[in-house]
Formats: structure tokens, C-alpha cells, sequence
């Protein structure tokens, strides 16, 4: 699936010609009138290609089943969520949008889903109904590769006002030993010369996955003919599985390269009683 024709932000290094009032042309204090331009226009491709597997079980003897997994890969030149972006959000080279090529952002290679369903039975023995009848306990099993980073600089190297800028890459492999201090390697990467733009192609680092599962139980005790009390527990996070944040991807930062930061919660645990009728 191919789409062409989004309206991007192109922003072109030349101030706005125009003269505010009491400003003299070529005058210093004319200068705190003027800013970049921002132009959008009909440019850009994205290309995406995807293969999505589901299952399913029906609950006939008290047991669900459904899953999906989803393998993809998504490569744009105009990497744009829609909303109409800041002047620092267009192309690197106005003039050159192939430059900005690689894996969409919100791209991820590969995505999988697991829910259960089940149920108790009613038992026929008197003191096995009232203990056992009337369960039901369901979990979601959820997991998906990391985003796509691109390491950067907030330096105007290049010289053309726009920002933040990419570094050269010059270590094929961009990771450290994909620790929690050292998940990108500084080694694999140096600073353009002066007026150069680097070679680090665009969002082409993955960083750390995720995955979480969660978990509900829950109890229906009935009275008479229409009342009924729902006990229920939910627990989030069940294993209380520390996913990593994306890595600081600023070169310029002290901490570049690290993680120093969680994706999703800890374990979330509430109890909830419903009485109906």
C-alpha cells in the first residue's frame, strides 16, 4: 500500500521580506521581525507492507482463545502524523526529501496479542457450587518490537537554520552491549564537518521492545431470582515487567545512549464490588 500526496511542511532558509513599520531595510533592528518561512506542499511517499495472522476459539466448553500477530514494514519520506508541525518539524533538505527516507516512527516490526477466556462450570454438589461455581478469570498477553530512533544533534552544523540535524554513522552497528547505561554506543557515531549534513540514515535504530500481561478474576454470586454480587480483581501488569524507555538518542547529551526512563506502568492492582438489582 503506497500513499503519495501529503501535505508536508517544507521550510526554506530565506527570511521573509517584509518591511514592519519604523523599520529601516538593512538595519540591525529589523531583524527582530523577520523568522523562517514555512511552506506546505503536495510532496512525500510512504510504503507500507504488512502480514497479519488471527485466531480464534469460541467459549463452547468455558475456555476462549484469540490472537493476532502482525509482521510489517513501513519506510516513508515524510514522516508526518498529520497535524501541521512546527517550522522544525520538515524536511532536512527542503530541496532534497529522499534525504529524510526510512523506517516510519510509529512503525513496528512485529506485533502480538493473546486473550484467554474462562469459566467454571455450575456443579450439581451443593457445597462445589458455592465454592467453585460461577469463576471467571481472563488475560491479554501483549507484545510488540521497539519504535524507530534517530540519533541527532540540536547543533546547526549544516548551517541552514534547521534543526535538530543527523550525526555520520561510523560503526555499522550502532548498539552498545544494550544495557540500561549503555544501549547505544558513542563510538559508533562523530559529528558532520562544519556545513555537511550526516549520514545516519533516518530512524534506522530499534529500540527496546515491550510487553505486559494483564489479568482479571472475577466472581458472580447470585441471590433469589434478580439479584446478583460481582467480586472482581484486576491486576495490571501482572508480572510487574520493567520495559525500557527509549535510549537519549541527543549526541549532545551527557547521557546519550542511555535509558533512563520505564514504558507503561508497574503492576496496578483494583478490587471492585457490583451489586445488581
Amino acid at each position: 500500500m503506497h500513499h503519495r500526496g501529503r501535505l508536508v511542511p517544507v521550510v526554506h532558509g530565506e527570511r521573509e521580506h517584509r518591511s514592519p513599520p519604523h523599520a529601516v531595510p538593512g538595519k540591525p533592528v529589523a531583524g527582530q521581525f523577520l523568522g523562517p518561512i514555512v511552506r506546505y506542499v503536495d510532496a512525500g511517499t510512504q510504503s507500507y507492507r504488512g502480514l497479519k495472522l488471527s485466531f480464534g476459539r469460541r467459549a463452547a466448553t468455558g475456555l476462549s482463545l484469540a490472537g493476532n500477530y502482525t509482521l510489517a514494514h513501513c519506510v516513508a519520506d515524510t514522516d508526518v502524523s498529520g497535524g501541521f508541525s512546527q517550522f522544525t518539524g520538515g524536511y532536512t533538505k527542503p530541496n532534497d526529501p529522499s534525504f529524510d527516507k526510512g523506517n516510519c516512527s510509529q512503525s513496528r516490526t512485529q506485533i502480538a496479542n493473546l486473550s484467554v477466556g474462562a469459566q467454571t462450570p455450575r456443579f450439581g454438589n451443593a457445597a462445589l457450587r458455592m465454592a467453585a461455581s460461577g469463576w471467571r478469570v481472563s488475560g491479554i498477553v501483549s507484545a510488540r518490537s521497539g519504535s524507530w530512533l534517530t540519533v541527532t544533534t540540536t547543533r546547526d552544523i549544516a548551517g541552514t537554520g534547521i534543526t535538530p540535524q543527523r550525526v555520520n554513522q561510523i560503526n555499522a552497528d550502532a548498539y552498545g552491549n544494550r544495557s540500561l547505561d549503555n544501549y547505544l554506543s558513542a563510538a559508533a557515531f562523530a559529528a558532520p564537518g562544519p556545513g555537511e549534513y550526516g549520514n545516519h540514515v533516518n530512524n534506522s535504530i530499534e529500540g527496546p521492545g515491550f510487553w505486559t500481561v494483564d489479568m482479571a478474576l472475577s466472581r458472580l454470586v447470585s441471590f433469589a431470582a434478580t439479584r446478583q454480587l460481582e467480586l472482581r480483581l484486576e491486576i495490571f501488569n501482572l508480572f510487574n515487567n520493567f520495559n525500557w524507555g527509549n535510549p537519549v538518542t541527543n549526541f549532545d547529551a551527557g547521557t546519550f545512549g542511555r535509558i533512563t526512563s520505564s514504558a507503561g506502568d508497574p503492576r496496578i492492582m483494583q478490587f471492585g464490588i457490583k451489586y445488581g438489582f
